[in-house]
């Protein structure tokens, strides 16, 4: 398998135009499938989602030593700081607005929907009445402010296609999603780009991260059910 990735207030609008477009991803499928040894038409689909932990806040400790004269090291050490405590505001928000998310419904709804779609199964709600199960484990999720040039919003998440009454496992994927949040910044400056980072986490408020992460759930799905849709094409055009 190939490896193949907020509108805040005012001025932060700006900063996070096009927030949860793609920045990178890496899709991993496990050793081969078995899609082509089943039928899937007029049977049934549903999507079994294990709920991830909290989400997680990534962040950096300041280093002094990599800057090249007193004034950088005060610029770079208040910049840190200063990334340091609004990554923090920025994570309680963020526990705050995936507590206004049903995540499990969200994400299963969606790629429920989009997978029998192209399986060509019924989907239904009830796993038990199911021929075969879904089963999505989002195993990370969170903020990354790590690197000076931005924020990002990550996902680490696997999907298996489960046989219900044999429990064999048909197909599976892991993926790695990450959305930038704040506006990447290049230069030849010596002085990071963390000010900016700081300062546009402090301007994200709790609905922006709930936005956020409803479009991350989303674009999740998306990635699951794309890995699927083409692992089937390349089936059903042998």
């Amino acid at each position: 398998m190939s490896t193949s990735s907020l509108r805040p207030n005012r001025n932060g609008a700006r900063a996070l135009a096009g927030a949860c477009s793609i920045v990178a991803v890496l899709v991993g499928c496990g050793g081969g499938h078995h899609l082509a040894e089943y039928p899937f038409a007029s049977r049934t689909l549903a999507v079994v989602y294990i709920a991830p932990p909290s989400p997680e806040l990534l962040t950096s400790y300041y280093d002094l030593g990599n800057s090249q004269s007193a004034v950088e090291a005060v610029v770079r050490a208040g910049a840190d700081v200063a990334r340091e405590r609004e990554g923090r505001r920025a994570n309680a928000r963020l526990d705050s607005a995936s507590e206004r998310i049903d995540i499990p419904a969200v994400l299963a709804q969606r790629t429920l929907q989009r997978a029998s779609r192209y399986l060509g199964t019924r989907p239904v709600t009830d796993e038990n009445q199911a021929d075969y199960l879904m089963e999505v484990r989002m195993q990370r999720f969170g903020i990354n402010a790590k690197a000076d040039e931005a924020v990002y919003l990550f996902t680490f998440a696997e999907a298996v296609l489960i046989d219900r009454r044999t429990g064999r496992e048909i197909w599976n994927v892991k993926i790695h999603g990450r959305d930038r949040l704040t506006p990447y910044v290049q230069s030849s400056s010596p002085i990071p780009g963390s000010v900016i980072t700081a300062s546009t986490l402090g301007s994200v408020t709790v609905a922006d991260f709930q936005g956020a992460l409803n479009q991350l759930m989303d674009y999740s799905s998306n990635l699951i059910t794309d890995e699927l849709r083409s692992d089937l094409r390349g089936v059903r055009n042998n």
